[in-house]
């Protein structure tokens, strides 16, 4: 059995339709002024964010590896805990892309970029943006400028947003800024850019949120010393982010004194999953070239005289290296070293998951039988850990073990929130098993859990057109499951105001 990270294409999205012109120590923005008199209400808000949401799954640029997008969200949340409007839904998307950038939306979407990512370099820096983009939400600065133009039309605003992204996902920008200023003309003209008020309103209120939730609240003006560093020697090259989130020495001299008065309210917050091992792991799945980024994290390590000190020192690499071994199956060497990692921190679920998928891609029945334990040992101690469950139960289904799999699934949902990754793999599995309508029903539940609710209707109605007549429970079960969904879909639908 053969276990692949997967590769996705690369998006790029951005949210201001005018830029200003870019300079190394200032950036000159129109003034965005006071909302108008008419409010976009919260429905509106959480209109436009599920529909923005929408378009940025079925896009499929969204990386798909369920531990990075878990940490991602327990960070975003762990933030969100700490934030003025805590009850607020949030959608928080990890985009493979290159460019250096984040955008926020009304709604409470969140989207930050590979590239964004992967300049950052420590945890705090990446906190620090994602905590200012929840600012932006939570003060409203989007939806306010969507006020000032009189936009307030649910459809049009959606559409304006949802057209940047189609043009970026064709690889043309201009394609969809295009799509969004016709948008526009045929109702009224917008201005969508943050002025300096609100992005040092973000900034304060966004260091709140590092301090309170236990980051370095001096990674947001490090993080501003990298891009404005960045910028003044890139040329034409300058990071995206800058284009919305324009820097400048005040700003990041403004940031640093804050930073020194936040820091005496910090308290530690524990990520479960570590982002350093995080970061060389989005590192070799965004690679072009694997052989490149195996020599990259080999430069970084020794291997002829491995101490435990070292893998205690500088996990990351060690880690990066043994991934990069794993996708050029070299299996192996790559289980040499992860479980040299393993043994040093035996609770580490990287280590484990890594360790585990390493033996079963190597097709050797005992060292097959060694991974299923790994997992099987885990879970006794995590048996509703949603990484170790996910992993262990798609190595049964690869396996065979089909109705064992289906078991640990169906456990997992009776004890614990429902998650998209559950079900998607539960679907997989009951199709496997024969059994078709618990599979679209399935499916029904993992679209309807990723904000796709025409996909979801879909397959209860494919679900329920295969079930047997005489079965009234199945088909009852199915029509009130499809009435709440629907129910659900007119609440949300994209209306006029």
């Amino acid at each position: 059995m053969k276990y692949f990270f997967k590769h996705f294409s690369i998006i790029y999205l951005c949210i201001n339709l005018t830029a200003a012109p870019l300079y190394a120590l200032d950036i000159e923005l129109p003034d965005l002024g006071a909302s108008s008199s008419i409010a976009l209400t919260p429905h509106m808000e959480e209109q436009i964010g599920r529909e923005i949401a929408t378009q940025i799954r079925n896009s499929h640029q969204i990386i798909d590896d369920l531990e990075l997008n878990e940490y991602l969200q327990n960070l975003g949340y762990s933030l969100v805990a700490n934030s003025d409007d805590a009850y607020q839904n949030f959608h928080f998307f990890l985009i493979s892309s290159k460019q250096i950038n984040a955008f926020a939306t009304p709604g409470g979407v969140i989207a930050v970029y590979s590239g964004l990512f992967l300049t950052t370099d420590t945890e705090s820096e990446l906190a620090s943006v994602i905590g200012h983009e929840i600012a932006h939400v939570t003060q409203r600065h989007l939806a306010r400028s969507f006020e000032k133009a009189n936009l307030l039309s649910v459809p049009i605003m959606a559409g304006m947003l949802a057209g940047i992204l189609l043009g970026v996902a064709s690889g043309s920008g201009d394609v969809g800024v295009a799509s969004a200023l016709g948008l526009s003309a045929a109702g009224q003209q917008a201005q969508i850019n943050y002025t300096r008020a609100n992005e040092k309103e973000a900034d304060r209120i966004g260091m709140t949120y590092l301090s309170r939730s236990g980051y370095d609240p001096s990674g947001m003006p490090g993080f501003f010393q990298k891009l404005e560093r960045k910028n003044r020697y890139g040329g034409k090259n300058y990071p995206e982010f800058l284009r919305t989130h324009p820097v400048t020495i005040n700003r990041i001299a403004e940031a640093a004194q804050r930073a020194e008065q936040y820091k005496k309210e910090m308290v530690r917050f524990n990520n479960p999953i570590n982002y350093n091992l995080m970061k060389a792991k989005l590192t070799v799945l965004s690679t072009s070239n694997i052989n490149r980024t195996k020599q990259y994290f080999k430069a970084k390590i020794n291997l002829q005289d491995l101490k435990p000190a070292d893998l205690e020192q500088q996990p990351e690499n060690y880690y990066g290296y043994a991934l990069a071994l794993f996708i050029a199956r070299d299996y192996q060497q790559a289980i040499n070293l992860f479980k040299k990692l393993h043994q040093s921190d035996p609770a580490n679920n990287s280590y484990i998951v890594a360790l585990a998928k390493s033996y079963i891609a190597s097709d050797d029945p005992l060292l097959v039988k060694k991974g299923m334990k790994l997992f099987v040992d885990a879970l006794k101690n995590r048996p509703y850990n949603i990484i170790l469950t996910v992993n262990y139960a798609y190595a049964l289904l690869q396996s065979g073990e089909i109705k064992q799999s289906i078991e640990i699934l169906e456990s997992y949902n009776k004890n614990n929130f429902k998650h998209p990754a559950v079900y998607k793999l539960l679907s997989t599995a009951w199709g496997k098993n024969k059994n078709l309508v618990k599979a679209h029903i399935a499916e029904a539940e993992y679209y309807y859990l990723s904000g796709l609710l025409p996909a979801a209707i879909t397959q209860l109605d494919i679900a329920r057109k295969i079930t047997k007549r005489n079965d009234f429970y199945t088909l009852s079960r199915i029509d009130a499951r499809k009435q709440a969904l629907e129910d659900e879909k007119e609440l949300y639908e994209l209306t006029e105001f």
